[in-house]
């Protein structure tokens, strides 16, 4: 009798459980109107902040061996090159996605627009940036250029993609009280 009450207490547990994930899984049709698109937007920022860490390492690292009168390291430059446009290339997978999700919202659209723009002025440094890093010595002064390029570019584009998900946020708080 005992075994057959914790069998039956687990089958319970296990069965709440279930029908919990299965219910957090589903959306309700006017979701996206509310402007929760089903997926997270943590990698988008991830990857706009990864790309910017990377930047930012990289202009300080030149910085320092420059006032100490040394050279880039070839590998250093290659790292934080390569790193740098892997980040991009992630982000802009992202950026495809939520345009999808945001079709028809001329207002989200025209946000992904500033930022594509400055990922893509980002992504131009980054080319400029691992193709010094191919032909060493690298060019100290040219890396801190394109780095700083890059780093510019990228904390725009994290200004206009943090306002997208404040309004986003905003307008699914009030489309949800409505």
């Amino acid at each position: 009798m005992r075994y057959l009450k914790a069998a039956w207490l687990a089958a319970a547990v296990l069965s709440v459980i279930g029908v919990g994930v299965v219910h957090a899984q589903i959306r309700d049709a006017a979701a996206k109107v509310r402007g929760e698109y089903g997926e997270s937007y943590t990698p988008a920022s991830r990857s706009l902040y990864h790309a910017r860490d990377y930047a930012y390492d990289y202009r300080s690292y030149v910085q320092q061996t420059r006032l100490k009168k040394g050279e880039v390291d070839p590998e250093v430059a290659k790292e934080h090159a390569e790193e740098l446009g892997r980040n991009i290339a992630m982000l802009q997978k992202h950026l495809v996605r939520m345009r999808k999700h945001a079709a028809g919202d001329k207002e989200t659209l025209a946000s992904l627009d500033v930022i594509d723009k400055h990922i893509k002025e980002a992504a131009k440094a980054q080319v400029a940036l691992a193709e010094l890093a191919a032909k060493p010595p690298v060019d100290a002064e040219a890396s801190e250029k394109y780095s700083d390029e890059a780093s510019k570019a990228l904390d725009l584009a994290i200004a206009e993609h943090d306002k997208l998900m404040k309004k986003l946020a905003i307008a699914t708080k009030k489309d949800a009280t409505k």
